[in-house]
């Protein structure tokens, strides 16, 4: 069968731009997100003046979370924390699709099950690259305008987390869509994905070796960015990782891929 996602794309751009609730969120959400990048500056100096004031510890100098080349990890390890909120967006969207009957009206128009759910997974993805650009973007501009610049630190190896925060959005949102295929209705699938995202997989990690818990779902997608070293973790004997495993990038290719499929076969499976 012939696969034919142009007027399948064409709908579901049509129906996003004309959803106000989806525009509104989402400008709600990049704002978030800058707002964020724009303050952690701030919390961060209070934390580090109000750790050197303490007497059992060391005092620490002030760092800059917007100098390069750290800055590309420090904000895609921020935005990785409110990917919640475009999960919301994706499950809302999904859900109203069933809970509205307009997935059978573009169905029966014809549009196959396949293209209307291969139609979702192109929204994904590009609303997880438009949102890494963005993230890009800003941390661009923050390392110019808010640090002292060594540009021969800009273009560095770091410089892949903003693509790992892509592929951590991309897998995210296609295991928050999986679970509104499963449930249909908004809010059971947020409860349920809440639920799962942290009681559920929490405890299964719990029972399970730290070997094997690593390459859970959500666990793998949260390994793909993370913590930043910065003077103030060292102030507490912690060093973390500045980059990215391979292991952990193909974890999250292979779950992106195994949502997807699963998607194919609930849908197949169920009536509409």
């Amino acid at each position: 069968m012939t696969l034919n996602l142009k007027p399948t794309l064409k709908t579901e751009f049509i129906k996003l731009l004309n959803y106000r609730t989806f525009v509104i969120i989402t400008l709600i959400y990049l704002a978030l997100l800058f707002l964020v990048f724009l303050s952690i500056q701030g919390f961060l100096n209070n934390i580090t003046i109000n750790s050197g004031n303490q007497g059992e510890a060391p005092p620490v100098q002030l760092f800059s979370v917007y100098k390069f080349p750290d800055i590309w990890q420090n904000l895609s390890y921020l935005a990785g924390h409110l990917k919640i909120f475009p999960a919301f967006l994706i499950i809302i969207l999904i859900t109203n699709e069933f809970s509205f009957n307009t997935h059978k009206q573009i169905i029966i128009s014809g549009v196959s099950r396949d293209e209307f759910i291969l139609g979702k997974v192109v929204i994904i993805a590009i609303f997880s690259i438009l949102v890494s650009l963005m993230v890009g973007i800003s941390a661009f501009f923050l390392g110019i305008f808010q640090s002292e610049v060594d540009y021969s630190a800009i273009l560095s190896p770091k410089l892949w987390f903003i693509a790992a925060h892509a592929l951590e959005l991309f897998t995210y949102l296609n295991l928050a869509a999986l679970f509104a295929f499963i449930f249909r209705k908004t809010g059971i699938t947020v409860l349920v994905f809440l639920l799962y995202s942290v009681v559920i997989e929490r405890i299964i990690a719990l029972n399970l070796p730290e070997n094997i818990s690593n390459y859970l779902p959500l666990n793998a997608i949260g390994n793909l960015i993370p913590l930043p070293n910065s003077p103030l973790m060292k102030l507490f004997g912690i060093n973390f990782n500045e980059f990215t495993y391979t292991s952990d990038v193909i974890s999250c290719l292979i779950y992106s891929v195994v949502f997807i499929v699963l998607m194919f076969v609930v849908l197949r499976k169920r009536d509409l």
